[in-house]
């Protein structure tokens, strides 16, 4: 009889074993982030999506203000998620809006961004992948990152801890009008100095 129970213990708690393995590949927790070019900050005000299946939706800030990344000219060697959104949920994004002001040229752009199911597909997608000094398993592309240019360009990357930035799209945001009593937050000093030097340029991001 004891040889039974023992029989049957086991394959519950293999049962147990394997659901709990399924359970831990499925994504349930992603991000939506922002970026902007050194010395162009863009200060995001406004975060709002829409779930998927569009029977609800998140509200949020990124940051106020907005990773950095190495050079004025590319999207390059800025860490990921210091101005995340992160979100718990295993219903993907379909809808992101976002608003957010450039300091360089003070412009304000807002824009809805769309969500395909290709790029859905590709968050839900697991690899068996580990990286980093932990060797942590990050198995996903769980997070969306917005590089938000001054010109009101938006690339549109995909990203996780264990996977670089890959470009989905681009898409044009449209200028804002803020209120007339609205002061847009001072550039640092050197970044100041190297938008009077260089100006801010149109269409190379």
């Amino acid at each position: 009889m004891n040889k039974y129970i023992l029989i049957i213990l086991c394959l519950l708690v293999s049962a147990c074993s394997i659901k709990n393995q399924v359970k831990s590949q499925r994504l349930d927790e992603w991000t939506v982030s922002t970026i902007s070019p050194k010395n162009y900050i863009a200060v995001s005000d406004i975060l709002l999506i829409t779930g998927e299946k569009k029977e609800g939706g998140w509200t949020g800030l990124v940051s106020n203000y907005t990773t950095e990344s190495l050079s004025p000219l590319s999207w390059d060697g800025a860490e990921r998620y210091h101005s995340g959104y992160s979100i718990q949920s295993t219903e993907l994004p379909g809808l992101v809006y976002i608003r957010w002001h450039s300091l360089a040229n003070k412009v304000t752009y807002n824009k809805a961004i769309r969500i395909s199911d290709d790029i859905r597909n590709k968050m839900r997608e697991y690899h068996d992948i580990r990286c980093g000094y932990y060797n942590l398993l990050l198995p996903y592309k769980n997070n969306i990152l917005l590089g938000l240019a001054p010109d009101g360009m938006i690339s549109v990357f995909l990203n996780g801890g264990c996977f670089d930035n890959e470009l989905q799209f681009k898409v044009q945001a449209v200028e804002d009008k803020v209120v007339d009593d609205f002061v847009y937050p001072k550039l640092k000093k050197e970044s100041q100095a190297y938008v009077d030097e260089y100006g801010v340029p149109v269409g190379i991001w």
